[in-house]
């Protein structure tokens, strides 16, 4: 019986070097499933931006950035080609707001204290939105708000992560 001491020893030794193998291991792949979650709503915010680009190039192509912005009450006149286009990215900002609201919801599960007040000036700012923008300029002018309100927390959480080192 006194020959299972130093065994002991020997497997309890083992055992706390495996178990922390496997927690290094837990632990990476959970900061890889956070960097993929941070990944994914950075490259959807790139596709916010571009739509909202887009967007102006047509408001500003066709001369309606003043026009009043009312839902079901002004018909822009566009042609054929703008009616197209018009249509083409109505499917695409609505695939991308999709995948913005999941991406943002997936990089939820990573954050923490140190994000929070990022978050708050998130919500503060889009809980001033009380009521549709006056013009199509300022439709511009409110997705240009939340591109750089999102794109500040991912930068944060890109620096502060070391994600964004190449």
């Amino acid at each position: 019986m006194i020959g299972l001491g130093p065994l002991r020893i020997a497997a309890a030794g083992g055992a706390c070097l495996e178990s922390r193998r496997r927690r290094q291991a837990v632990e990476q792949a959970g900061r890889n499933a956070f960097r993929g979650a941070w990944c994914q709503a950075r490259r959807t915010l790139i596709y916010f931006k571009r739509t909202a680009d887009e967007f102006e190039t047509y408001m500003l192509e066709e001369g309606y950035g003043r026009r009043e912005f009312r839902i079901g009450v002004v018909r822009l006149t566009l042609d054929r080609r703008g009616h197209q286009a018009m249509r083409r990215m109505h499917g695409q900002t609505m695939n991308t707001a999709q995948h913005l609201a999941d991406n943002l919801d997936d990089l939820s599960e990573f954050l923490g204290p140190d994000d929070q007040a990022r978050v708050d000036a998130i919500h503060e700012r889009l809980s001033r939105i009380d009521r549709l923008p006056e013009q199509y300029r300022d439709v511009i002018a409110l997705s240009r708000t939340a591109i750089d309100l999102y794109g500040a927390l991912l930068e944060d959480i890109g620096e502060r992560q070391g994600f964004d080192d190449a």
